[in-house]
């Protein structure tokens, strides 16, 4: 008698996700974001020098300097890959699929929050405000842990990174603007006192494909929220990975998701 021996199931690979933090910030605000996403996305958070286990090189400031560290750490031109990236690192995400898009190796998707378009400023602040100055603006955003501002020389610390991030988001907001063609979704934290639901829109313009918007419940910082990764994984299942439709959903405009 036969015996008909059953191949296992082709296991498919996860679709890598790079997560690029906030200034100020570190790889380490997405370290929860694995386990919420589960086994079909693979969240590679990327870290800029100037912090955490980067600490002792130089910060990047200039958006060629930054493109230039990305490609070193980013995927292979083979390899399916989108990007998320949240207040400061939106920016640089967009940078970044400019960037791959122009050298053929577009992102399946690009997905933003908490940071106002690349043509809108979003505070009236630069890096050469004062400390004061500084201190309140982040003290509306809620980015300052009352263990940094009780010890004098990590808040000096603190305060130079922010600054250098800062200068290097102005940079990013100087670059050249040309739409991408893949979909691009926007989250907006509902409480978020810098980038609501109606500036996350105007993102809109940011590319040719489809785009979405998302409220979700939160301040500026709600991508540490534990929720937040298990509602971007809703979002995520409805990728047709390697399509050029990502997360367009049935409305009257095809440019808005409801």
């Amino acid at each position: 008698m036969m015996s008909t021996l059953l191949a296992p199931p082709l296991r498919v690979p996860p679709v890598r996700l790079l997560c690029f933090h906030h200034a100020g910030g570190g790889a380490s605000a997405f370290a929860s974001w694995a386990d919420a996403l589960g086994p079909r996305w693979e969240p590679c958070a990327i870290r800029l020098p100037g912090r955490e286990n980067r600490l002792h090189e130089p910060r990047i400031t200039r958006s060629d300097e930054l493109l230039d560290e990305l490609d070193r750490l980013g995927p292979s031109p083979h390899t399916p890959y989108l990007l998320y990236g949240h207040s400061l690192g939106a920016l640089v995400a967009y940078a970044f699929a400019q960037h791959r898009s122009r050298l053929g190796h577009p992102p399946l998707a690009v997905l933003v929050g908490a940071c106002p378009p690349p043509d809108v400023e979003p505070l009236p602040l630069t890096a050469d405000a004062d400390d004061q100055r500084l201190l309140a603006a982040l003290g509306r955003l809620g980015g300052m842990p009352a263990e940094v501002l009780g010890r004098a020389g990590i808040l000096r610390n603190a305060l130079d990174l922010i600054r250098d991030d800062l200068r290097l988001a102005q940079n990013l907001r100087a670059m050249s603007r040309e739409p991408l063609t893949v979909p691009l979704y926007a989250f907006a934290g509902d409480r978020d006192p810098v980038a609501d639901h109606t500036v996350m829109r105007g993102w809109s313009h940011c590319t040719t494909g489809p785009f979405g918007s998302h409220n979700v419940p939160g301040d500026h910082f709600f991508h540490s929220d534990p929720d937040f990764p298990v509602l971007l994984r809703s979002r995520l299942a409805r990728l047709p990975t390697g399509s050029s439709h990502a997360f367009q959903e049935p409305s009257t405009d095809h440019r808005e998701a409801p």
